[in-house]
C-alpha cells in the first residue's frame, strides 16, 4: 500500500473511532425506549475493542513506510 493511501486509512480510521465514541443522544434515548440500553453499550465496547485492535494491527504492528 502507498504512503498515501496508508495515511488516507489511518485518518479515515481516527474519524470512524471518533463517531462511534461521541455520544448520539437520540440513540441511546432509543435504546432506553427499548430496555436495551446496556445491550447498546456492550456492542459499542466490543466495536471499539475490535477499531482498537485494527487500528494496532495495521498502523503500529508493522514499521510504518
Amino acid at each position: 500500500m502507498d504512503q498515501e493511501k496508508h495515511e488516507k486509512r489511518r485518518d479515515a480510521l481516527g474519524l470512524f473511532f471518533e463517531s462511534v465514541l461521541k455520544p448520539d443522544h437520540e440513540l441511546r434515548q432509543c435504546a432506553h425506549n427499548q430496555k436495551c440500553y446496556h445491550e447498546l453499550m456492550e456492542w459499542r465496547d466490543e466495536v471499539i475493542q475490535y477499531l482498537d485492535r485494527r487500528r494496532n494491527e495495521e498502523f503500529y504492528s508493522h514499521n510504518e513506510h
